[in-house]
């Protein structure tokens, strides 16, 4: 099929638009063909070309694929030419039908006659008066079977709401390859096993990037059954892209497909080997790309971008990353560990952006989307205002004046802090910019805001000081726990979720629910979250240029609110795929139209549920999960026979639920 895939590319279309085009052409021709043979046989009584089982059944076959695999065409564009279709295929069906019906009745016939005495003789001497028998067969048949075939169409077919809703349903044979998003070379995951056949049920590639939500009571095995097995196979996968990138990487390299694109040390390639760090070969540019073509996962210009995944982790306990940690070290992949607890833990300082606008605008988006409060007043949403432009101007401030005036350490939020409480600091820092005059040309508005409201005898400092103390009280209550705060304030060695998302890191983040509190655990998840969230919606690239990286959140109704919902409803175009799981979907709200509620069961496409709910919510379910037809009736059963009676009643192509209620809430442990 390779050769032939590439021909139909060269002709720009598909295996079942081909493949009907061909068939409906043979179609024609064997109609026309067929038409012209029974008109002959109605002047004559004799047909010029005669055609055995096996031709016929050759050309019943043409309109019967051709109608199978037109369904999955491109000449397909609505359910209504699927009626078309459907009506012409049969009646193109019907006339090779009735052809072949004529002709071997006139076989049959003519083979009888020759067995009557003198049959050359009669033949020959009185065939005007044997012909009209012979012609008259072949002009009853269609004239007595096309009614039937007109009415059983129009008024059957057309005027029966099952016949056409079938009809319109009918997918057709899809002699499509193979999707792209599926296979080894793809981040297809195994969500679970099928418990009636044991198969492996898995979500392609593009499917994952639509939310997952996984629902079951605590302990009923959504964490051991679902989340860490799926992102110990992402880490499998990972190893499996690095391993293949080595082996073909060092194979381009030995036969002159390419070259290293600047000198690495033995040591350092054995580490750190990508296939970034090579290029191809000038004079063997073409087969350096048909070789690649299973690790290449799209062009940018001129740029190749090769496959590989991210993974982000967050848990509210340790006993599930310590066992993750475990897994990414059989496979020897890097993690950075995110756990207050850890003394070596890495930091998410968010002052690790190189640009100084956008280190403030994080900052502030972050502090904005933890503030839990409405705002639905003028003078609020004013106040709110002022608080984000103060603490934008002030992340500028810090980002341009600390490094200089620490030896290039990085600022903290402990700083940011610091300045929100001692407004004396911020116009001593003012000064220290002054004196870096192309800073100081820089960032003059900036200067002239500070002057007026935060400057001693500033005409705005006390209104400043007022409007702040939210985000005092945010920042204070966050930095209050000594692990948080050493990793929100580590100035040597942080995430840079910009890289971390670009080059796929492996992050397994531990919130530490039991030792920090609830309010802390939210606050410090929520942090990472959001601060993770400005580096993906301003991801660079498109849908295809940027590589897939999963999300994994546990227990994160912890976490829901206005500023999380775009994990929902904009990290799909960003190729941010999220796996969340909650105990319940009233954690989500109450009421079934809750805003929240709505956003996740509206965009996570993909949902598993586990047994053990309340009444009100496995009826939910049984509604999510649909329905499917199948043919219902009723039975009865003679105790007296002490059998069933063989007469059904009430027998109906109907709908039934896939899963019911009370099945749902049978569900045994952990299935």
């Amino acid at each position: 099929m390779k050769y032939f895939d590439k021909f139909l590319k060269f002709l720009k279309t598909d295996r079942n638009t081909f493949l009907t085009y061909i068939l409906s052409l043979a179609t024609v021709y064997i109609v026309v063909d067929r038409i012209v043979e029974m008109i002959f046989m109605g002047f004559t009584g004799i047909s010029s070309s005669y055609w055995g089982p096996l031709e016929y059944t050759l050309a019943l076959a043409c309109p019967v694929f051709a109608f199978c695999f037109s369904f999955a065409s491109k000449f397909v564009k609505g359910s209504n030419m699927k009626i078309s279709f459907f009506y012409v295929y049969c009646i193109s069906l019907y006339i090779i039908a009735l052809s072949m019906f004529v002709q071997w009745i006139n076989v049959g016939a003519w083979l009888l006659f020759t067995y009557v005495p003198n049959f050359t003789g009669i033949v020959a001497g009185f065939s005007d008066l044997i012909q009209p028998a012979f012609t008259a067969l072949a002009i009853y048949l269609p004239v007595a079977t096309f009614y039937p075939i007109f009415k059983w169409l129009f008024f059957g077919v057309n005027d029966t709401k099952k016949w056409l809703d079938s009809i319109k349903d009918y997918g057709g044979i899809d002699l499509s390859g193979a999707s792209e998003d599926v296979g080894p070379y793809t981040c297809e995951i195994i969500l679970c096993k099928d418990k009636d056949t044991g198969k492996n049920v898995k979500v392609s590639e593009n499917r994952r990037f639509e939310a997952s939500l996984i629902v079951g009571a605590s302990g009923t095995g959504k964490t051991s059954m679902v989340f860490e097995p799926m992102i110990a196979r992402d880490i499998e996968k990972k190893y499996f892209f690095k391993e293949v990138s080595k082996e073909m990487g060092f194979t381009a390299l030995k036969t002159g497909l390419a070259t290293l694109n600047c000198p690495y040390d033995n040591e350092y390639m054995n580490a750190n080997f990508s296939l970034n760090m090579i290029k191809p070969n000038p004079s063997k540019s073409k087969l350096y790309h048909a070789y690649m073509k299973k690790l290449i996962y799209h062009y940018s210009d001129d740029k190749i971008i090769y496959r590989d995944l991210g993974i982000t982790y967050l848990a509210p306990d340790y006993e599930s990353t310590n066992r993750l940690i475990d897994v990414a070290s059989n496979y020897n992949i890097k993690i950075n560990i995110v756990d207050p607890a850890n003394s070596n833990s890495i930091g998410i300082n968010p002052f690790i952006h190189e640009d100084p606008v956008k280190t403030a605008i994080a900052i502030s988006s972050v502090l904005k989307g933890m503030y839990a409060t409405t705002h639905v007043e003028t003078e609020e949403a004013f106040r709110e205002n002022i608080v984000v432009q103060a603490v934008e101007n002030l992340c500028i401030l810090l980002k341009e004046v600390y490094p200089r005036t620490h030896e290039g350490s990085l600022p903290t939020i402990e700083d940011l802090l610091a300045l929100l409480n001692d407004f004396d600091l911020v116009e001593s820092m003012c000064m220290q910019l002054l004196e870096y005059e192309e800073l100081a040309n820089k960032y003059n508005i900036q200067i002239a805001y500070f002057k007026k409201n935060f400057y001693k005898n500033s005409p705005g400092r006390s209104e400043t000081e007022k409007f702040v103390y939210s985000a005092i009280t945010q920042l204070d209550n966050l930095l209050r726990y000594p692990g948080v705060r050493t990793i929100l304030c580590n100035r040597t060695n942080n995430i840079d979720f910009d890289k971390a998302l670009k080059n796929g890191e492996v992050t397994l983040v531990c919130t530490r629910r039991g030792d920090l509190g609830v309010t802390a655990h939210k606050a410090f998840g929520l942090f990472f979250l959001l601060l993770m969230q400005y580096s993906v919606l301003t991801r660079p690239g498109n849908e295809k240029t940027r590589i897939p990286h999963f999300l994994y959140v546990d227990e994160f109704p912890d976490f829901m609110c206005s500023a999380t919902a775009p994990i929902f409803t904009l990290y799909r175009k960003y190729r941010v795929g999220t796996i969340i799981s909650a105990q319940t979907l009233s954690q989500f709200g109450e009421s079934e139209k809750s805003s929240y509620r709505q956003i996740v069961l509206g965009n996570s496409t993909t949902k598993l549920i586990f047994g053990g709910n309340t009444p009100e919510e496995n009826k939910w379910w049984e509604l999510e999960f649909g329905k499917h037809r199948e043919w219902q009736w009723n039975d009865s059963y003679d105790t007296a026979k002490g059998e069933y009676d063989p007469k059904f009643s009430g027998i109906k192509w109907g709908w039934k639920e896939y899963f019911q209620a009370d099945k749902i809430s049978k569900l045994g442990f952990k299935q």
